[in-house]
């Protein structure tokens, strides 16, 4: 006989331990956050365990891993727990807004992050986003926000690291431009074309044209910018080629605003990368979440 509606509602103290075993993997650091003692946490562990009939933890060479019922387990009992603490605030609280500090690179904002917030802010009402734009990757990674997503890998030993997109380089111009040198971009001849040249990308135009077999022999740098969101701008307006990263072209592609010089792509070595500190806090592990849904 299947159990009654709510003889399938586990302990709550027993929820708020396994969300935060499955975020740390660690006795020691769910208790710490939790403020409990590890025996505390693992009696509640072993309590749900017991209601579920399961176990939900396997151990490993780096602590506890979740089984695969846990990994899909969590994102409920977190969204839910969220749901309650929201909601709580709602009724009882100050109404002020927890807020998350975000360092985000300035065209992955403009061309990505930006169209999308308005789903996480729906998800999570008592959320306020503080967002800071910049074209470089800091030296000291998160060490006055909470989130950064960066052009370029940047790590630390106090934060965590992970990519969250694989991209491709692609060579784009505007669709008057490839008219008008549509000769020289068929034959390659590369060296006599105007080029845009985004800071910190010199060797991506060796590496292309190595990847494609052409000349080596650089295009005409005509104008140097710091940004790709900028190089994109100056694209359209017909100033030269540009060798850019895929994510940041995409939507400008698919307007028709701007086409491949060339068709053709090269993987990209690096990319954008999310980083958080070691311990995350429970309004970075939703953001994390959604971050890689929409990813």
């Amino acid at each position: 006989m299947q159990r009654r509606e709510a003889e399938m509602l586990p302990n709550f103290k027993a929820l708020v331990a396994f969300e935060a075993l499955v975020r740390h993997g660690s006795v020691m650091a769910a208790a710490r956050e939790l403020g409990v003692s590890q025996a505390a946490v693992s009696q509640q562990l072993k309590g749900l365990e017991h209601f579920l009939g399961q176990p939900l933890f396997e151990r490993g060479g780096r602590g506890l891993v979740p089984t695969q019922v846990a990994q899909q387990y969590q994102p409920v009992v977190a969204g839910c727990l969220g749901h309650l603490r929201h909601q709580t605030q709602a009724l009882f609280g100050d109404d002020k807004p927890e807020v998350l500090t975000l360092r985000v690179n300035h065209t992955l904002a403009h061309c990505w992050l930006l169209p999308r917030l308005a789903d996480f802010l729906h998800r999570h009402p008592f959320i306020r986003l503080d967002v800071s734009v910049v074209d470089w990757p800091s030296r000291d990674p998160c060490r006055d926000v909470d989130v950064e997503i960066t052009n370029g890998v940047c790590r630390s030993q106090e934060t965590q690291c992970e990519k969250l997109f694989h991209e491709q380089w692609l060579m784009v111009c505007s669709p008057d431009f490839r008219e008008r040198h549509r000769e020289a971009l068929a034959a390659g001849e590369l060296a006599v074309l105007p080029a845009i040249q985004v800071k910190g990308y010199q060797d991506s135009w060796m590496k292309w044209l190595s990847y494609h077999g052409f000349p080596q022999a650089s295009p005409r740098i005509v104008l140097e910018i710091s940004s790709s969101l900028h190089g994109l701008q100056a694209a359209r307006q017909g100033i030269g080629i540009l060798l850019v990263r895929s994510l940041a072209a995409r939507e400008l592609l698919e307007s028709g605003a701007l086409v491949p010089a060339i068709e053709g792509q090269m993987p990209s070595e690096s990319g954008h990368y999310l980083i958080t500190r070691l311990t995350r806090s429970g309004k970075v592990t939703w953001f994390c979440a959604w971050l890689q849904e929409q990813c």
